[in-house]
């Protein structure tokens, strides 16, 4: 079995920590529904303004990513990015 590792990072608007953490676990809930994906959120520990979303033990990587874009377009998540920033998304795979 395939597994892959997601690990998004992003700048947040500040003033708006609250409303997208409202808006990413509604996200983060529709994905687990639909993929059974459970992912989590971090804070860059000295740059607080700075999230992750990790989603681990991914096996169908195309469904998991149209499941994310869903997720990311149905909650307007884009709008609580800094500008000037972007999502970044790195994905992993096990070395063995």
């Amino acid at each position: 079995m395939n597994l892959s590792h997601y690990y998004i990072y992003y700048p947040v608007r500040i003033g708006l920590e609250a409303d997208l953490a409202r808006a990413l676990y509604n996200a983060l809930a529709e994905l687990q529904a639909q993929t059974g994906i459970a992912g989590r959120v971090l804070r860059k520990a000295d740059d607080p303004w700075t999230w992750m979303e990790i989603y681990e033990n991914v096996t169908d990587v195309p469904a998991f990513d149209a499941a994310l874009e869903q997720a990311i377009e149905h909650h307007g998540l884009l709008r609580f990015v800094d500008e000037g920033g972007r999502r970044h998304t790195e994905r992993f795979v096990p070395c063995a």
